[in-house]
């Protein structure tokens, strides 16, 4: 378990004045002289991407040096360049500098002294200790170095050949039976037990390997080290320190690995079910590993207010075959907020064939022409995003004939053939996509998923539901709700969309049929990292008051909600959001916190929200909302006194650590041991108090309450 975080006393005064100087040198290898070390495929682009990174990140520090050797820089990375650029930087550095070493390729282990080394360009795998980094020399030298702060970074797992079939494949590739992290490990604990101010980040623990994905275009923890020194780990002032940026790369290399397994898992279920025994093996876990002892803070870069926020290349194309309805509205609304997706949303009571054509024609195109998404950032910083994904969604009717055509027949009289629609989507070759046919009543959506198939590289999923003539909407409603009821910070990946789906689909008679391939990319339909689930200004329609004040992106509520004098409980606050929802769609959940703000009385938060709705319907809606608010009294949640039980504590754990790291779980464990008769209610209190964002620690608060 990783040691408790750094404490945070350390100020960045210094580094923004001048005053102090951060050294950074950043060293990769991709190919190396002796030909029985094989070549790699990505630690040259790791540093050239983690020095972009690091120029964003330290823009506002005037005293700084940054020396990078890699495969295609005017000095290679040879050892003798090495070791001039590291004795330079430790003879130079004074006490209230900071030292940044980043090293990415291979590690072995010398057999008859059993000491790591480090491969350089020249190294040759028969003489290691003279013509390679020993990791007790490098440790060595940075001890002689007066500088306070330090901190070493090594994307380097000997594993053996460990390569995937068709996907990814282990940082080293060399065939000896001997690993050397553990002895790599014992060094750095040696060293961080004489220096407080000495920390080390390695790329996965021991018997592990570090994986390097097409999809990132880098080893899986660089990556996420870039995409944290480019903002993703700073604090609530802006500052990226070691702490935070080790927490935020441990959780997004074990959640993307996760989500890749995932796929895997149900592209191979699907294998076994055509009596396919080709499976693609998963991914052995890689936990990024840290080592550090006693306190400080080691200040990495301050986040850059050059950089603009990535530009996620997501479109969707949803297309209401049958009516204008607000189901399919409001799932247009989750598509463009927490899908992140642009979305064009087509009524086919006002479009004929030739329109619906054209918007699909153009979602393809759209695809064709995507390459990378970026404003103001290096080209090699956050590959993963270059390609594209194409969401497009079709609610009609099913019309097949014997000789094996099939329709779906739209609003207007219009009416897409089952042909036409294969052949443009398999023109987005280069995307990943998402294929959503909403089809009541429809009985051969098998026909369609295996018609429809294209094995893209980069994945593609399609998913087509049919609900009973009975109740035609409750499909959409599925697809509305699993989606909505997701954190949208974490994200969701396809093929966990299509377990829920499943469950959904069982307990409500719906008719599923869903297809999943591609182990290049990760699919999502909703990427993570977005605070605000509906975006209003695109979709919702709201016949609003002449002064309103910015609405609150928070979904979330406490369990006894004050409005001024007046408190409302968990169960009155659902059934008055419920009612204000039919009325004017998903906005009403910020309408409804925006109101219990400014009110002090029922009467007067009843009146505020009416006055929201159409004037012919507001006298229905207040006297509707009155009986919810008059029905009972305020209650606490039952919550408040139940126990913690084994469940409660594990879904604690989780969401504890997606903030704070593998921290987590001995902060659980030791608010527990202090109090074994703790209620949920204290025992969430307690947990909280270590989140350092006041706006995370309290919707994580309420997250678990509503559990």
């Amino acid at each position: 378990m990783p040691p408790v975080g750094v404490g945070s006393s350390f100020s960045t005064n210094t580094l923004r004045t001048g005053e102090a100087k951060l050294w950074i040198l950043l060293v990769g290898i991709n190919d190396y002289q002796d030909d029985s070390l094989p070549s790699l495929r990505y630690p040259a682009i790791d540093c050239q991407g983690l020095g972009e990174a690091f120029e964003l990140a330290t823009e506002g520090f005037p005293n700084k040096e940054v020396i990078i050797h890699h495969d295609n820089t005017a000095q290679p990375p040879t050892l003798q360049v090495v070791r001039a650029s590291l004795q330079r930087i430790v003879s130079l550095s004074r006490t209230s500098d900071s030292i940044l070493l980043y090293f990415s390729g291979h590690g072995m282990l010398e057999p008859i002294q059993q000491e790591a080394v480090l491969c350089m360009r020249d190294t040759r795998k028969d003489d290691l200790l003279a013509t390679g980094l020993g990791m007790q020399e490098l440790v060595q030298r940075l001890s002689r170095s007066s500088a306070n702060q330090q901190l070493l970074c090594l994307d380097t797992c000997h594993s053996g050949d460990m390569r995937l079939v068709g996907v990814g494949r282990a940082r080293n590739a060399v065939s000896a039976p001997v690993n050397p992290a553990p002895q790599m490990m014992d060094i750095l604990r040696q060293r961080a037990s004489q220096s407080k101010g000495f920390c080390a980040l390695l790329s996965c623990d021991q018997g592990q390997q570090s994986w390097e994905f097409p999809e990132l275009g880098h080893g899986v923890f660089t990556y996420f080290l870039m995409q944290g020194l480019m903002g993703e780990a700073a604090d609530s002032h802006g500052v990226i320190e070691a702490d935070g940026l080790y927490k935020y790369v441990y959780r997004q290399t074990l959640q993307y690995i996760d989500k890749m397994n995932q796929q895997l898992r149900l592209i191979n279920q699907q294998k076994l079910k055509r009596g396919d025994s080709k499976l693609h093996p998963e991914y052995p876990l890689q936990t990024p590993k840290r080592i550090v002892e006693g306190v400080g803070e080691l200040v990495l870069g301050v986040k850059a207010k050059s950089t603009e926020k990535l530009i996620l290349p997501r479109r969707a194309l949803v297309i209401d075959g049958l009516t204008n309805n607000k189901n399919t509205t409001d799932l247009s609304r989750v598509f463009s907020g927490c899908g992140g997706f642009e979305v064009e949303y087509v009524s086919c009571v006002d479009k004929g064939l030739s329109e619906i054509r054209a918007s699909i024609q153009e979602l393809i195109r759209w695809c064709g022409e995507q390459t990378a998404s970026y404003t103001q950032i290096g080209s090699q910083i956050g590959s993963q995003r270059n390609i594209p994904t194409a969401l497009l969604y079709i609610r009609g009717y099913v019309e097949e004939i014997e000789d094996g055509e099939a329709w779906l027949v739209l609003g207007n009289g219009a009416r897409l053939s089952r042909s036409t629609l294969r052949q443009e989507l398999r023109r987005a070759y280069n995307s990943k996509q998402i294929i959503v046919l909403d089809c009541p009543e429809a009985d051969t959506l098998e026909n369609w998923i295996e018609d429809l198939q294209s094995g893209l590289e980069n994945g593609q999923c399609i998913i087509t539901g049919a609900a009973s003539a009975e109740k035609p909407e409750v499909f959409t409603r599925a697809l509305f709700e699993t989606l909505s009821q997701a954190n949208s910070q974490v994200g969701l990946p396809v093929a966990s969309w299509i377990s829920e789906l499943e469950n959904i689909s069982i307990a409500k008679g719906i008719n599923l049929h869903t297809s999943l391939s591609g182990t290049q990319a990760v699919i999502d339909i909703l990427p993570g990292n977005i605070s605000q689930a509906f975006p209003e200004e695109k979709f919702a329609v709201v016949n609003a008051p002449t002064q309103l004040t910015q609405l609150s992106q928070s979904t979330q509520q406490p369990d006894i909600l004050p409005t001024g004098r007046l408190e409302i409980d968990t169960k009155q606050y659902s059934q008055l959001e419920q009612l204000l929802k039919q009325e004017i769609g998903l906005i009403a959940s910020t309408i409804l916190q925006q109101a219990l703000t400014q009110v002090s009385s029922l009467e007067l938060l009843v009146n505020n929200l009416a006055a929201y709705l159409a004037p012919e319907k507001q006298q229905h809606f207040q006297s509707s909302a009155m009986a919810i608010l008059e029905a009972s009294a305020p209650q606490k949640k039952s919550g408040i006194t139940q126990s913690v039980d084994e469940e409660f504590t594990r879904k604690c754990t989780s969401e504890l650590a997606y903030i704070i790291g593998p921290i987590a779980n001995f902060i659980v464990q030791q608010v527990l041991k202090s109090n074994p008769q703790i209620s949920r209610t204290e025992f969430l209190k307690n947990l909280a108090l270590k989140i350092s964002e006041p706006k995370q620690a309290y919707e994580f608060e309420q997250r678990l309450l509503e559990k």
